[in-house]
Parts: structure tokens; C-alpha cells; sequence
């Protein structure tokens, strides 16, 4: 039996419509001064405020940071820890997690127009 874990943010109404995408991604969960772990995973949808991200990991505080690196036009698009909130996540019987949903607080202005790139042509 999966327990789903999340706070009043990811089950009230998207202000921004998500977009159902597939795109491989590597990402940093951590805790400043005890860990840091390397993940790769694949974005399942995505909205310029936020994504969801299909991957396995070990259970992680949800405090934990998370940086992520997406792939645009042969560079990698880097979005900082200080702009993005774990606020969701999928958490199996051994307490690993198949699924995270992130919030950008600020989102850079790049990953915006990457998105709104990706809604123009869906």
C-alpha cells in the first residue's frame, strides 16, 4: 500500500495548467552539511510553477533541498535549491519514493520560456 504525502499546496487548485512531458532529468536531493545525493529521473508533467518527477530514492526528509538540471539546446538548465520546494511525494512500503512534486517559488526566467516553448508546440 503506497502512502502519499503531501500539504495543502498540492491539493489546492494549479494556478498553472500542467503539461504532460517525458524528459530525462538529474537532480540533488540534500541537507546542508549531512548529505547530498545524485538522482536521475524523468519530468512525468510540468507547468511553469512547478513539476512532477518520476524517479526511485531513498526516503528523504521533506525538508530536504533539491536542485535540478534539465536539458535545453545541448546545455543543462540548473534550478537552485533556494527556488524549489519538495511539496509532494510518493512513498512506497520500504519508505523509498517513486514520485516527487515540486513548487518554484521564483522560477528562473529561462525555465519559464522553456515551458511555455514546450506548451506551444503540444
Amino acid at each position: 500500500m503506497k502512502k502519499v504525502l503531501h500539504n495543502k499546496a498540492s491539493t489546492e487548485h494549479r494556478s498553472n495548467k500542467r503539461l504532460s512531458a517525458n524528459i530525462k532529468v538529474g537532480f540533488y536531493l540534500w541537507n546542508p552539511l549531512f548529505w547530498k545525493k545524485y538522482y536521475k529521473g524523468n519530468i512525468c508533467n510540468i507547468s511553469e510553477k512547478g513539476l512532477l518527477i518520476s524517479t526511485k530514492t531513498q526516503y528523504f526528509p521533506k525538508d530536504a533541498l533539491f536542485e535540478i538540471f534539465i536539458p535545453l539546446n545541448g546545455k543543462k538548465l540548473f534550478i537552485p535549491a533556494k527556488v524549489s520546494n519538495v511539496v509532494w511525494r510518493d512513498l512506497l512500503p520500504d519508505n523509498s519514493c517513486d514520485k516527487i512534486g515540486i513548487e518554484f517559488s521564483n522560477p528562473p526566467e529561462e525555465y519559464v520560456a522553456y515551458v511555455k516553448q514546450l506548451k506551444s508546440v503540444a
